[in-house]
């Protein structure tokens, strides 16, 4: 193995950074081929690079490494001792897991006179995951190998730049004349998204005044998202007025590009907000006959006052507010909240109770969360689940989406939020997020929360965990309900009655202001408020009864040997009991690690999902075909859905 006296060097930099780019180039690049093996981080322009982070590339043209056999780190073909490669046998190890890192000579040489950027030659560069910051302008979608030029930060990824150029574009449907490739590196407003976006590949037509990027040209005409219950269809313009874009909330250029509703509502929005992947399922409807949304009642009128609903094989009989007695200790089966005031249908023969408003619950719904429709369901499986929205674990009804691959569930109390929120404990709507997928503080409960509602005209934040509070609630020690209030500035000291610890009213509380009764919200409703008491779940192939903790003297958790603190607790078919779902699971959740990939699933929250305080699983987007059966073993193991 010899090494070359005016070798290649390879920067070898989990966080390179540069004051500016002709720093960067001048320091490192020069006119000699070049890899950087780059990892987020790479344009902080806050400090100096580091200097030890340079390695020699040696040429391996010898029998020498005949035996050892591993792919070009570039482009993954065989490396081959015979022809000769570049080798390092310094780098960092999160690279490569074969402990080598090799190059063919043609791949990392710099890319010169590329049509697409012709200026500036283009030095290949490998990210060791998929950043953010980096994005393709061809086929604007993350990547990790990129040829780069590092004056102008155009970016073309390995595959596009292996592919036929495309310098001209006929597509008459978006525009009646030919559109040509433009290289240089310009601010020009996209006719199609209104966003002068330099990331992208921009063509113009040189008969008219007429700028596209590429990405545009291919946008959806005729959609359906979840902010709006019709279609809407692509527009070129707008007619004069102010427009306001249905989703961001803000001032729409008539003079572009957007979405209006097909049946004339008045509904808009942006280009690039309507396709989000947050609000968009993806597919292009036009030509797509419209479905018809029916409603579907969920019960049989029998006769007056009786009814036969379909989560429930008796027959049920409405119970009005003078009628009722001693129904505190039931809870209704479709929202998970106790009984204590309004009208109910309780069944004729068990104690099946419904409140009336969640007895006429639609079987089918849209909801501004999800683009797909959603169906009612009635868990009598002795199963829980995680709700999309509140991530809280629950047993009650909840609306899923039938879509194949698609994992969307919402409780029914979250599927009661409409948008825009008009609620008690704030003075102004409350909306949407304005840019789908971004994350905040909850102005109440203080986690960050991407799935949540804002004030249109103040900085306050309600996550839906908060927002589907009630904001009455039966407290058995006081003959008064508690109100939830909500105090962003307050004075004073405030101590729970239940915890004796001091409470804060800008954490949400529920007080009673007639006999000064002030409560912390877990001390009032527990960490699984929306689990059923007195019915079964199969947890790790047992079952286990769930119990109401309301004894004078607590359950002891035979896992944790404490003192159960929770308003619920797990009995087992032998009478032995656990405080928490974790109590439950652990022993099998430390097997599940070791044996299942990581990436196949991805858990959020996971150190608060397995006590019932948040349940988030979310299907990884690549490859969901394939990974869908081991998702469902560990939704099996992780909510008991067996």
């Amino acid at each position: 193995m010899d090494l070359i006296q005016h070798s290649p060097t390879v920067i070898v930099c989990t966080r390179p950074r540069y004051r500016n780019k002709e720093e960067f180039r001048s320091a490192r690049f020069k006119d000699s081929p070049i890899v950087l093996f780059g990892f987020p981080g790479l344009e902080n322009d806050k400090e100096s690079p580091p200097s030890d982070n340079t390695h020699p590339l040696v040429w391996c043209h010898n029998e020498e490494n005949k035996d050892k056999e591993f792919p070009c780190n570039f482009c993954e073909r065989q490396l081959d001792s015979t022809t000769g490669y570049y080798l390092c046998e310094e780098f960092d190890k999160r690279i490569s897991k074969n402990n080598t890192v090799g190059f063919h000579k043609e791949c990392i040489k710099p890319m010169t006179n590329n049509p697409y950027h012709p200026k500036h030659p283009l030095q290949v560069l490998v990210f060791a995951t998929v950043v953010p910051n980096k994005v393709c302008y061809c086929c604007y979608t993350y990547k990790t190998h990129f040829y780069y030029c590092f004056i102008c930060n155009f970016s073309i990824c390995r595959d596009c730049a292996r592919k036929p150029l495309l310098l001209t574009i006929d597509h008459k449907k978006r525009h009646e004349h030919t559109l040509y490739y433009i290289p240089r590196e310009a601010s020009m407003t996209c006719d199609v998204c209104a966003l002068h976006d330099r990331r992208y590949f921009i063509y113009v037509c040189h008969q008219c005044d007429y700028v596209v990027h590429k990405k545009c040209i291919y946008s959806p005409y005729v959609i359906k998202i979840s902010r709006h219950e019709h279609r809407l269809s692509f527009t070129s313009s707008f007619l004069s007025g102010e427009w306001f874009c249905g989703i961001c909330r803000k001032k729409i250029n008539q003079n572009y590009g957007g979405y209006s509703c097909v049946k004339g509502c008045y509904y808009v929005a942006h280009s690039q907000c309507a396709i989000h992947k947050d609000v968009w399922d993806g597919k292009e409807l036009e030509g797509e006959p419209e479905e018809i949304f029916e409603s579907i009642m969920p019960f049989e009128e029998i006769s007056d006052g009786i009814i036969k609903h379909f989560s429930h094989k008796h027959h049920m009989r409405l119970l009005k507010e003078v009628e009722k007695t001693n129904k505190i200790n039931k809870h209704c089966q479709a929202c998970a909240f106790r009984i204590y005031e309004g009208d109910i249908y309780n069944c004729l023969e068990c104690d099946f109770v419904l409140h009336k408003v969640c007895a006429y619950l639609p079987v089918k719904k849209q909801h501004v969360l999800h683009p797909h429709p959603l169906f009612l369901q009635e868990e009598n499986l002795q199963t829980t689940f995680g709700c999309s929205a509140c991530f809280r674990v629950c047993n009650n009804f909840r609306y899923v989406c039938q879509m194949a691959n698609c994992l969307f569930t919402l409780d029914v109390n979250c599927a009661a939020v409409s948008v825009p929120l008009n609620h008690q404990c704030h003075p102004h709507l409350l909306f949407l997020p304005s840019q789908p997928g971004s994350e905040r503080i909850c102005s109440i409960c203080k986690k960050t929360e991407k799935i949540r509602l804002e004030c249109g005209e103040c900085d306050f934040v309600f996550c839906f965990r908060c927002a589907i509070l009630p904001m009455k609630f039966k407290y058995q020690h006081d003959e008064h309900p508690l109100i939830f209030s909500y105090e962003e500035d307050s004075n004073g000291q405030h101590w729970c009655d239940v915890c004796e610890k001091e409470i804060l009213p800008k954490n949400g509380i529920y007080t009673c202001n007639d006999c000064d009764i002030q409560l912390h919200i877990e001390c009032l409703h527990g960490n699984n408020m929306y689990l059923l008491p007195c019915k079964s779940v199969i947890l790790n192939e047992g079952k286990y009864d769930i119990l109401c903790n309301d004894l004078p003297t607590r359950y002891t958790c035979k896992r944790c040997h404490k003192r159960c603190e929770d308003k619920t607790v797990y009995k087992r078919s032998d009478d032995v009991i656990y405080c928490s779902m974790y109590c439950i699971k652990e022993p099998y959740m430390v097997a599940l690690r070791s044996t299942v990939p990581r990436e196949a699933v991805t858990v959020l929250g996971s150190s608060k999902l397995l006590d019932t305080r948040a349940a988030r699983i979310a299907c990884v987007p690549s490859k969901v075909s394939e990974r869908t059966k081991t998702i469902k073993t560990i939704k099996d193991i992780v909510f008991g859905e067996i």
